[in-house]
């Protein structure tokens, strides 16, 4: 009864270790050659044969044990009824405890070492077994097929590593900072360029033909290291002028234009990706490119300090550290850069922004608003309340956040504008 007992454990233990041990850890100590991990993979890569193994070993042990508790009570108890009716109140509660839930729950909490430690027996009763395991398999597979069940196992997608990811940082077994860092890694892929790009007012620009001292005045106020270079109209842009090339050279270009030191300028669509964008530009060493939107215009420009900030933030200046884009005021206030992504806002502070035919926060005040706004003016939206802080002429510059609900209450649901 005991060997009965321990046997139905064994198989219970058995099918929630390998049920519950996370294939992603499996992989690794494949990959890692520790001694039985293959074995383990291989018995995991056969589910239904797995599964027709342990399902017949634990059937069989039940019943054996069952069997043999009811001719125990029959010796003991002479009444035949009662001496049945024991032995199945008796089997059925030892075997739920110790056959099923004790078993079941080490298993589930150690599945990597049950399942290691149970891969050879499993192995052994398989090989056994394997005439019945054969033909309990065949018509698994042939029902699956017949109920259109894929035998493949669907492979594991971005947003199962996400979670993955996710579950580690709650549990501790990723550290917050690794998790943020792959969760950027992974937005790395999902942007589009015009997410990220300098818009086109706010690009800086040198016009063909400029001298060096004209040069100069733009370099010294801007410090930029790449410098766009238009011919006539801005539609016409002809090279890229890079400051490194032009103080190389500042000797042979007193008395010329600087624009003989052209780089050829780099184009992608405004909707590309930033991954497929950034390993273009490696590959063909170029340090900015420009954004063309769908009427073929100059959307914006982009860098590659400008995609490198997505995943490890904004870069300063040497010797100088970078200006926060959002300062916060307290009580649920925040003032911002108007030119941040909706998307980066909505993920950082969780303000439930909708997306719609506008990458910037200015953008969403513009669609809301449906008119220039002025310095003082108050739009509500949710339970967000948004004063004009600076604006550039047309352009909105700056913007403070009030949470309603850190001011005076619950969200109202209503938007408007003052």
């Amino acid at each position: 009864m005991v060997l009965c007992l321990g046997l139905s454990g064994f198989f219970s233990a058995s099918e929630t270790a390998f049920i519950a041990l996370p294939r992603a850890r499996l992989m690794h100590l494949v990959r890692r050659r520790r001694p039985g991990a293959d074995r383990v993979s291989s018995i995991i890569q056969r589910p239904e044969r797995f599964l027709a193994t342990v399902l017949l070993g634990n059937n069989l042990v039940n019943t054996a044990a069952a069997a043999l508790a009811t001719v125990i009570a029959l010796d003991l108890i002479a009444n035949e009824s009662l001496s049945v009716l024991a032995a199945t109140a008796g089997v059925t509660t030892f075997l739920l405890l110790f056959g099923e839930t004790v078993p079941k729950n080490i298993a589930w909490h150690r599945s990597e070492q049950v399942a290691f430690a149970v891969s050879r027996p499993v192995r052994m009763v398989e090989f056994a077994l394997s005439p019945i395991v054969t033909l309990l398999q065949y018509f698994s597979t042939m029902t699956n097929k017949a109920l259109g069940i894929s035998a493949t196992t669907p492979p594991i997608g971005e947003e199962e590593i996400r979670t993955m990811i996710a579950a580690g940082a709650q549990t501790g077994t990723v550290e917050a900072s690794e998790a943020a860092l792959l969760e950027k890694v992974f937005r790395f892929g999902d942007r589009q360029m015009r997410e990220i790009m300098t818009p086109r007012p706010e690009i800086v620009w040198v016009e063909h033909g400029d001298s060096l001292k004209e040069f100069l005045t733009v370099y010294t106020e801007y410090t930029h290291t790449r410098f766009p270079v238009f011919d006539g109209s801005m539609e016409n842009v002809v090279g890229v002028l890079s400051a490194k090339d032009v103080l190389a050279g500042v000797e042979g270009l007193k008395s010329g234009s600087v624009t003989g030191q052209l780089r050829p300028a780099f184009f992608v669509p405004e909707t590309k990706s930033v991954s497929e964008t950034f390993n273009v530009m490696r590959d063909g060493g170029h340090s900015v490119v420009l954004l063309v939107d769908e009427f073929g215009g100059i959307a914006g420009l982009a860098t590659i300090k400008q995609m490198m900030a997505i995943i490890v933030g904004q870069l300063g200046e040497e010797g100088v550290a970078p200006e926060d884009p959002v300062t916060d005021l307290g009580r649920g206030a925040f003032r911002m850069d108007a030119g941040l992504s909706i998307s980066d806002i909505n993920e950082e502070m969780e303000l439930g922004i909708p997306e719609g035919d506008y990458q910037t926060l200015a953008g969403f005040i513009l669609d809301r608003l449906g008119s220039i706004p002025e310095v003082g003016d108050i739009m509500e939206f949710g339970n967000l309340r948004i004063t004009i802080i600076a604006m550039e002429r047309v352009r909105i510059e700056e913007v403070e956040l009030q949470r309603l609900d850190s001011e005076t209450g619950p969200d109202t649901g209503q938007d408007g504008a003052n």
